[in-house]
C-alpha cells in the first residue's frame, strides 16, 4: 500500500510539471519489482503539462477540487444529496435566484440533471467546482458556478435505500424508498432510478398553535388545518450514453414524475351582517359576525404529472473543435381543486328580515347555507428546445490560443390554463418562441508556461455577448467581460461585469389564478392576525428586466503541500424593472400598492379617525418593482487533510465497495495516455488503473474536511415605484415571513471519515432582523443558528460483523438529525403579544427532525 501511495504521488507530480524535469529528479522512486503478493507492480507512461482525465478544458482553474476520499466524508447517498451538502461551496450571488449550478460530467455537457441525479458517490473519481466565468465556455450564462463530476472509468452497482424521517415532536412521518442501477464501461454508461416518497400531514393541533373556535361545537379548530399537507411522489428516470464512433457520443435520458398533495385550510366560515334593530343586535348600527360552521374542512388537492425527454450528441471537428447538439421536451400537467365552503345568502336574508328564529350567535344548521362550488384550475405547460454549441480556438497568440464558444438555440413554450372561480371560468393561452445566439472569447495575454510576459504571471481576458428574439417580448441582449489573473501560482484574481436583459417566465405570465381561503396573515394596520383570501397565479402585464452585475474576487492556495484554499468575492447587482414575487405584507407595501389589498368597511362607531376596515384579501401575483440593488462580500476557506497510517489487515472484503486491493493480490497497472490541452480529451490524459476495485483511501487512513464561509451584506434595497421611499431590507423592510435580510450570515461544514465510519456537520448562523411595524410595534427576529448532523457507518468495512451477518455485506447505515438543537425563530413585538403566524411553531413546524437510512449496494 505504501508503495502504491509513493508511486502515485510521483506520477501526479510529474503530470503537473510546468517545465521539463531534471535528469535525476530528487526522491524519484525507481521502478520496483517485488515478490510480495500484496504489492502492486506499476508501469507508467506520463505526459507533462496535460490536464487529468475528465477535467474542464479551461484556463480558469477550479476553485475547489474534491477527491473520492473527500466526497466519501459527506456520507451522501447520490449526486442530488451530495449537491445539497455542497451548497455552501457551489453558491453564487450572481444568479437571478439561488438556482442549481451548471453541471458537467467528465468535462462535457449533459442532457439534463435527470442523467446523473441518482448516481452513487462511489462512482465519482473527483469533483471540480469552478467560478461562473467557466459557464460561458460551455454555452451558459455566467450567473451560476460550474460543477464537474469526473466518473470512474469502470463501475457497476445496484443500490437500494430505505429512509424514514420524523420530527421529535411527532405529527409527521416521511418514508422514502429509492433504487439505482448504474453501469459504466469506458465511454459507455447507463443508469436507472426508481423513487417513491410519502409524507403524512401535520396539523396545527399537533403544535402549540391556538385559534379562536368562533363559537362552534369544535374545541380545537386547529385539528382541521394543516401546517404541512399530505404528499406523495413517485419517479422513474433513466439515461443511456454510448460512443457512436471514435469522435462522437450520444446520450438519451428521460424521466416521469407523478405527485399529489392534500392540505386543509380549516373549517368553512361565513360573515353575517346583523342590521340595526334586529332582535339579536347589540349595536346601534350594523354589526358583522364571523362564524365557523360544523362542516367538513376546506381542502385543496393538487395532482401533477411531469415527463421529460432529452437527447444529446457530442463530438469533434478535427483536432481543435468540439460540438454539442442537444434537444429536450418537457410536459407538465397540474390539476388543483380548492374547497370554497358555503354561501350565507339564505340565512342573511332571514337576518335582514329580522326573523326572530335566525339567531346569528346560536347553533347554525348547514341547511341554512348554500354550498359553494369548488374552485378548479388546470394547466398544461410544454417546452421544446434545442441548442448547438461549438467550442474551439479561433486564433493562436504567443501566450496560447484564443478559445471561443458559439451557441445557437431555439425553443418553443406554451402554457394553457383554465381556472374556475365562483362559477366563472377563465381560459388563457400563452405561447412563446425564442431564437438565441451567444458568443464568448478567452484571450490569453501572459503565460508562465509559454514564457510570454512571465513577470505578469498568467493573465487572460474574456468577452461575451448574446442576443435572443422572443415572440412576445422582442429582442433581449447580454454583454459581459472579465479578467482572470494569476500573478503568482498560489493566487488567482477575477473581475467581471455583465449587463443582461431578462424576460418573465411563461409561468409568471400565465399560471392559472388560484384563490386560497382562510390564509392567516398579520395585519400591521389593525395589529391582528386575520384569515384572508390569497390570490396567486400569473400576471400577463409583467415587463422584462435589466440586470447589471459586478464581481471581483480572489482565490488563494498559500501552501502547495496543504489542501487549504482561501477565497473572497465582492458582488454588486442592480436590477431595474425587477420581477419579484409578492413580498410579506407590511404598511409600506400596502401604501405603495393599495390596489393589491381589499378591505371591508370601517366600523362607523370606531372613534379612531385613522381606523381601517378588516383585511379581506390580497393579490400575491408577481409584479415589477422599479429596482433591486444589492451588494455583498463572501469570504471563506476550505481545508482538507488525510490522517492515519494504512493498515492492510483492516481491508474490507474483496469485490465490494471500498475495496482497494485487486482480487487475488493481482498486480495493478497504472497507465497515463495521451491528452494535451485541446478539447478532444475533455482535458488531457486518460489514467487507467487495472486490477479492479473501486479505489479510495487505504484501510486505516482517514480524511478530514472543514469549510467556513461568511457573507456580509452591504446593501439590500428595493424601490417599488418611482417617488416612493426606498425599502431597506437590512433595516426594517421585509420580503419574507422571516423578516428582512440578515446583514451577516455564516455557513460552516465539517466532516471526518475513517475505516468506513464518518460524520458530517452543516451549521448555519444568521444575524437577527427587524420588521418596521408602522404605527404598531416592530417585530424583532433574533439571531438563529441551526446545526444538521449526519453520522454513518459502512458496515462492509466491519469485517467481523459481515462474517457473522453476511447480509450486511455492502450495507451502510446513516443516522441524521436536522436542526440538532431545535433552534426556532424567536420573534418579539416590543412587549406586545407576538402575532400568531410569527410564532416559532408556525414559522418552523418541524423543528428537530430525526432520520434513519439503510442503504445497500447489492453488487
Amino acid at each position: 500500500m505504501l508503495l502504491l501511495t509513493t508511486a502515485l504521488s510521483g506520477l501526479m507530480a510529474g503530470m503537473i510539471q510546468t517545465a521539463p524535469p531534471p535528469q535525476q529528479p530528487p526522491q524519484q522512486p525507481a521502478p520496483t519489482t517485488t515478490t510480495d503478493p500484496e504489492a502492486f507492480e506499476l508501469e507508467t507512461v506520463t505526459t507533462t503539462g496535460a490536464r487529468p482525465r475528465g477535467s474542464v478544458n479551461s484556463d480558469i482553474p477550479p476553485d475547489i477540487t474534491l477527491t473520492a476520499e473527500q466526497i466519501q466524508a459527506y456520507g451522501a447517498s447520490n449526486v442530488a444529496e451530495l449537491l445539497s451538502y455542497l451548497e455552501p461551496l457551489t453558491r453564487s450571488s450572481r444568479g437571478r435566484a439561488d438556482g442549481q449550478p451548471v453541471l458537467l460530467v467528465n468535462g462535457r455537457r449533459i442532457s439534463g440533471f435527470r442523467e446523473i441525479h441518482g448516481i452513487p458517490p462511489e462512482a465519482i473519481e473527483r469533483m471540480e467546482i469552478l467560478p461562473e466565468e467557466v459557464a460561458l465556455e460551455y454555452g451558459y450564462r455566467a450567473d451560476q458556478r460550474v460543477v464537474n463530476f469526473i466518473l470512474k472509468a469502470n463501475f457497476n452497482s445496484l443500490t437500494g435505500e430505505l429512509t424514514g424521517r420524523t420530527p421529535d415532536q411527532g405529527g409527521r412521518t416521511t418514508l422514502e424508498i429509492e433504487s439505482n442501477i448504474l453501469r459504466i464501461s469506458g465511454p459507455d454508461r447507463w443508469s436507472m432510478d426508481l423513487e417513491h416518497e410519502r409524507s403524512s400531514p401535520l396539523y396545527e393541533s399537533e403544535r402549540d398553535i391556538e385559534r379562536d373556535a368562533g363559537a362552534t361545537p369544535f374545541d380545537d379548530v386547529g385539528a382541521y388545518r394543516t401546517l404541512l399537507g399530505e404528499s406523495e411522489r413517485s419517479t422513474v428516470r433513466g439515461a443511456f450514453k454510448r460512443d457512436l464512433n471514435s469522435t462522437t457520443q450520444a446520450t438519451v435520458s428521460a424521466s416521469l414524475e407523478d405527485r399529489s398533495s392534500l392540505s386543509f385550510n380549516g373549517l368553512p366560515g361565513v360573515v353575517l351582517t346583523v342590521p340595526a334593530g334586529n332582535p339579536f343586535s347589540s349595536s346601534l348600527g350594523n354589526e358583522q359576525v364571523s362564524r365557523i360552521l360544523d362542516a367538513s374542512p376546506l381542502g385543496r388537492t393538487t395532482d401533477g404529472l411531469t415527463g421529460e425527454l432529452g437527447v444529446l450528441f457530442d463530438g469533434f471537428l478535427g483536432d481543435d473543435w468540439r460540438w454539442t447538439l442537444n434537444g429536450e421536451y418537457t410536459r407538465t400537467e397540474t390539476d388543483t381543486v380548492t374547497g370554497r365552503g358555503y354561501g350565507a345568502d339564505p340565512f342573511q336574508a332571514r337576518l335582514s328580515a329580522n326573523d326572530p328564529t335566525a339567531d346569528p350567535f346560536g347553533p347554525l344548521a348547514l341547511t341554512d347555507f348554500t354550498p359553494v362550488a369548488d374552485d378548479t384550475a388546470r394547466s398544461v405547460a410544454q417546452r421544446l428546445d434545442t441548442e448547438l454549441v461549438l467550442t474551439g480556438d479561433v486564433w493562436t497568440l504567443p501566450a496560447g490560443g484564443i478559445s471561443s464558444t458559439f451557441k445557437f438555440g431555439g425553443d418553443a413554450l406554451s402554457l394553457d390554463s383554465t381556472s374556475t372561480r365562483g362559477g366563472v371560468t377563465t381560459d388563457r393561452k400563452q405561447s412563446r418562441t425564442r431564437l438565441s445566439g451567444q458568443a464568448s472569447f478567452s484571450l490569453p495575454i501572459a503565460s508562465r508556461r509559454q514564457d510570454i510576459l512571465p513577470a505578469l504571471g498568467d493573465l487572460s481576458a474574456n468577452f461575451n455577448l448574446g442576443y435572443e428574439e422572443l415572440s412576445d417580448f422582442g429582442g433581449l441582449s447580454t454583454l459581459g467581460f472579465g479578467i482572470n489573473w494569476s500573478p503568482i501560482e498560489p493566487l488567482s484574481l477575477q473581475f467581471s461585469y455583465t449587463d443582461e436583459q431578462g424576460s418573465p417566465t411563461i409561468s409568471q405570465l400565465n399560471d392559472p389564478t388560484l384563490s386560497t381561503p382562510n390564509v392567516p396573515v398579520y395585519d400591521f394596520r389593525t395589529r391582528e392576525t386575520v384569515l384572508v383570501t390569497r390570490i396567486d397565479g400569473g400576471n400577463p402585464d409583467l415587463n422584462s428586466d435589466n440586470r447589471q452585475v459586478w464581481k471581483a474576487g480572489f482565490n488563494l492556495k498559500p501552501w502547495s503541500e496543504t489542501d487549504f484554499r482561501f477565497s473572497s468575492t465582492w458582488t454588486r447587482s442592480l436590477t431595474e424593472d425587477a420581477i419579484a414575487a409578492f413580498p410579506t405584507l407590511t404598511p409600506d407595501l400596502e401604501a405603495a400598492l393599495p390596489g393589491r389589498f381589499v378591505r371591508g368597511p370601517v366600523d362607523p362607531l370606531d372613534p379612531d379617525p385613522d381606523a381601517v376596515g378588516p383585511l379581506i384579501s390580497f393579490d400575491a401575483r408577481p409584479l415589477n418593482f422599479e429596482r433591486f440593488e444589492r451588494q455583498d462580500i463572501r469570504t471563506g476557506f476550505n481545508y482538507s487533510r488525510a490522517f492515519g497510517a494504512p493498515n492492510p489487515a483492516a481491508a474490507p472484503l474483496p469485490g465490494m465497495p471500498g475495496g482497494a486491493r485487486p482480487p487475488g493480490g493481482a498486480p495493478m497497472r497504472v497507465e497515463v495516455r495521451g491528452g494535451g490541452d485541446g478539447p478532444r480529451g475533455g482535458g488531457g490524459p486518460q489514467m487507467r488503473m487495472g486490477g479492479g476495485g473501486r479505489g479510495g483511501m487505504q484501510p486505516g487512513q482517514g480524511r478530514f474536511n472543514l469549510s467556513i464561509y461568511h457573507t456580509v451584506r452591504l446593501q439590500d434595497e428595493i424601490v417599488i415605484a418611482s417617488g416612493l421611499p426606498v425599502l431597506d431590507l437590512l433595516d426594517g423592510a421585509a420580503t419574507g415571513a422571516r423578516g428582512g435580510s440578515p446583514r451577516n450570515e455564516i455557513q460552516a461544514q465539517g466532516g471526518v471519515f475513517r475505516n468506513g465510519m464518518g460524520a458530517f456537520v452543516n451549521a448555519n448562523w444568521r444575524e437577527g432582523t427587524r420588521v418596521d411595524g408602522g404605527t404598531g410595534p416592530d417585530l424583532n427576529f433574533s439571531d438563529q443558528a441551526t446545526v444538521n448532523l449526519n453520522v454513518f457507518i459502512d458496515l462492509n468495512s466491519q469485517a467481523s460483523w459481515v462474517a457473522q451477518f453476511p447480509w450486511l455485506k455492502g450495507a451502510r447505515v446513516n443516522f441524521g438529525v436536522q436542526n440538532l438543537f431545535d433552534s426556532r425563530p424567536e420573534v418579539t413585538a416590543g412587549g406586545a403579544e407576538v402575532p400568531l403566524n410569527y410564532r416559532a411553531d408556525y414559522l418552523d413546524p418541524l423543528g428537530r427532525v430525526v432520520s434513519l437510512t439503510f442503504r445497500k449496494i447489492l453488487f
